[in-house]
């Protein structure tokens, strides 16, 4: 197979794993979920096969036509795509953007690697659904912006996914209803640019966030912390179960849910995830996974 045939079958992939996703969303929201996160993840190997198809396998020098068309290679996963797209590029994608797609693999990670305790809830269903419409935010903007010369051939499937999610918001007519319409603070929101509601806050009272929205969830970061060398970590606690729940605070890593103190923190090899606690040494997950 050629790197364009490649190139090809993978975006068509992403394509199909997208409006799956949407197909899922109702009555399957832990299907959707995954679907969504395979195909962020498959928009970012068929960027990286621009590059060489090579570079979309764990060890390049294994790379052959006979064994792509075989399906036999392992392939990069999402975080390391995005490593060698700006290396072999010198392309830099968008932190917040990235981070958006991290939600949505992590999400994915606890559903497949273990399981995840509340996507049966219509509040659930609302939550997985306003991250989708704010992961395809910034991927529509990946595709149509930076990426737009790569993927111009492919406008007009892309453009029937964005007018799709579209009906994502009957899912958030009762987050507005319930979350926005009885704040009394709600007359100083803005329109959010996500899911075009009335409820992007700008009193968030948080550094790293200058505007965030009470209903699918976008957050408009702030960069003046950033500005000054700080970085925005997240980390999840083996120790109590919390997900995302450790910040690290200067002497080491400190979790907001069961407040235990922890001096060193281990990445999954596999999701790039961050863990505090105990850890199983052979693949560098917490114990209860």
């Amino acid at each position: 197979m050629k790197d364009a045939e490649i190139f090809d079958s993978m975006f068509r992939n992403a394509l199909d794993f997208l409006n799956r996703a949407l197909d899922e969303l109702d009555a399957h929201p832990k299907y959707a979920l995954i679907d969504f996160a395979a195909a962020v993840e498959l928009v970012f190997k068929a960027r990286l096969v621009l590059c060489g198809a090579m570079w979309v396998t764990d060890e390049p020098t294994d790379a052959t036509p006979e064994r792509f068309a075989q399906g036999k290679l392992r392939t990069v996963g999402l975080g390391l795509a995005k490593k060698r797209i700006e290396s072999l590029t010198g392309e830099n994608i968008d932190a917040t953007a990235f981070k958006e797609f991290q939600n949505i693999a992590r999400h994915r990670n606890r559903v497949v690697h273990f399981f995840h305790p509340g996507l049966v809830s219509t509040s659930q269903r609302e939550a997985v659904a306003g991250e989708m419409c704010v992961a395809w935010y910034y991927l529509y903007r990946l595709l149509t912006g930076p990426w737009a010369e790569h993927f111009s051939s492919y406008s007009e499937p892309i453009s029937e996914i964005g007018a799709r999610l579209q009906f994502l918001t009957r899912f958030l007519d009762s987050v507005f209803d319930r979350v926005v319409m009885s704040n009394p603070k709600a007359n100083t929101y803005t329109k959010c640019p996500v899911c075009s509601f009335q409820s992007l806050d700008a009193a968030t009272g948080d550094r790293y966030q200058s505007e965030i929205c009470h209903v699918c969830g976008y957050i408009e970061p702030s960069h003046k912390a950033i500005q000054h060398g700080e970085e925005d970590f997240v980390a999840s606690c083996a120790a109590c179960g919390g997900h995302q729940t450790v910040l690290a605070n200067g002497f080491g890593f400190k979790c907001s849910e069961c407040g235990e103190s922890f001096t060193g923190c281990i990445t999954c090899e596999y999701c790039s995830e961050h863990w505090v606690g105990h850890s199983d040494p052979d693949y560098g997950l917490p114990e209860w996974l």
